[in-house]
C-alpha cells in the first residue's frame, strides 16, 4: 500500500500540533480541506488516528504508529536528499528538537550542543523548556526528538542514555540565617524541596513555599532574598551572593536523553547523543 504524501503531511502537522485550527494554518490550507485529508487517511488505513476533544486531538495507538513511521521517513528523505544535492556541503543537517527543564537547557544542553549547531546552517533546531512532568508527553506525541528527565523513568520503547550527574543543594542569601524562611519552587505541584529534604531523613515536615515559574525565577528570588531554595549546585557558580547550607549527605540526579527506540537515527541524531555523552558533564561541574 502506497500512502497519499499530502494525506500524510496533514497527519503530521494535526499530529505535532494537536489542533486543526493550528495545523491548518502551518500547511496554508483550510481546516475543512485538512479535516478532509485526515479523514481520507483514515478510511484508507481503516482505522483511528485522532481522538477529538475540546482540549485539541490525542493520537490513538494506531496513530502514535504512524507518528514513528512519519518521523522516520521525514529524517531519512532529508538527509538522502541533502547527500545528493550537496547541500549539506559535507555536514549535517535536518530538524532537530530537544526538550527539558528550566535548570539544565540554558546551563547545560544550549552550550553542549554549540559544535554542532556551529557546524551547518541547515541544522534547524528548537529548544523547548517544560516541567518535568511535561516532558515524557512532548516525547510521545512526537513534539520533539529527545527529552531530557532528571531520573530513569519506566517509559516503553524509549532509549535512555545518562549523560552527566547533577548535584542538588540548599541555597540561601548569605545575610539571611533564618532556617524558617520561605521555600521558593517552580510551582504548587514542584516536589523538588520536599525530594531532597527526604533524601536528607527530613521527610515529615511542613514547608511555607512561594512559587517563582522557573529555576531562574527562583534563583533570582534567593538572590534579592525572597526566600530560600533547593536548586543545581552548577548554577550557583560565581553568585557570592548566595551560600551553599551544608549536609551529611551529597544529592544528586541523573541526567537522562530519551529517545524512540525505533527512531532512525540520522547522523545529527547520532551526533547529538554522542557530543552531550562526552560534553554534558563539564558544564554540569560546580
Amino acid at each position: 500500500m502506497k500512502i497519499n504524501k499530502d494525506r500524510l503531511s496533514a497527519f503530521y502537522q494535526v499530529a505535532i500540533s494537536k489542533n486543526f485550527h493550528k495545523a491548518a494554518r502551518a500547511l496554508c490550507i483550510t481546516q475543512p480541506a485538512l479535516s478532509q485529508r485526515v479523514l481520507k487517511l483514515e478510511q484508507e488505513l481503516e482505522t483511528t488516528l485522532f481522538i477529538r476533544g475540546h482540549n485539541g486531538v490525542t493520537l490513538t495507538q494506531s496513530g502514535l504508529l504512524l507518528l514513528e513511521y512519519v518521523r522516520n521517513i521525514s529524517s531519512m528523505e532529508l538527509e538522502v536528499l541533502a547527500k545528493i544535492s550537496g547541500q549539506s556541503h559535507g555536514g549535517m543537517c535536518g530538524t532537530l528538537r530537544i526538550a527539558t527543564y528550566s535548570s539544565v537547557l540554558r546551563s547545560v544542553i544550549m552550550p553542549a550542543l554549540k559544535p554542532i549547531l556551529d557546524s551547518s546552517v541547515d541544522i534547524h533546531v528548537e529548544f523547548f523548556s517544560r516541567e518535568m512532568r511535561e516532558l515524557p508527553t512532548m516525547l510521545k506525541t512526537g513534539e520533539a526528538d529527545f527529552i531530557v528527565l532528571d531520573h530513569f523513568n519506566d517509559l516503553v520503547n524509549f532509549n535512555k542514555v545518562k549523560i552527566g550527574e547533577e548535584e542538588i543543594v540548599h541555597a540561601r542569601h548569605r545575610d539571611h540565617k533564618d532556617a524558617n524562611q520561605v521555600f521558593l519552587d517552580h510551582d504548587i505541584q514542584d516536589m523538588t524541596t520536599f525530594s531532597f529534604l527526604k533524601n536528607q531523613g527530613l521527610g515529615d515536615v511542613c514547608l511555607k513555599r512561594c512559587y517563582y515559574d522557573d529555576i531562574y525565577g527562583v534563583i533570582d528570588g534567593v538572590k534579592l532574598g525572597f526566600g530560600q531554595a533547593i536548586v543545581s549546585r552548577h548554577l550557583l557558580k560565581n553568585l557570592d551572593e548566595i551560600a551553599i547550607i551544608p549536609y551529611s549527605k551529597t544529592v544528586s540526579n541523573p541526567l537522562v536523553l530519551y529517545y524512540h527506540s525505533n527512531q532512525y537515527l540520522t547522523r545529527l541524531y547520532q551526533k547529538v547523543i554522542d557530543t552531550l555523552l562526552n560534553r554534558a558533564p563539564l558544564f554540569l561541574r560546580p
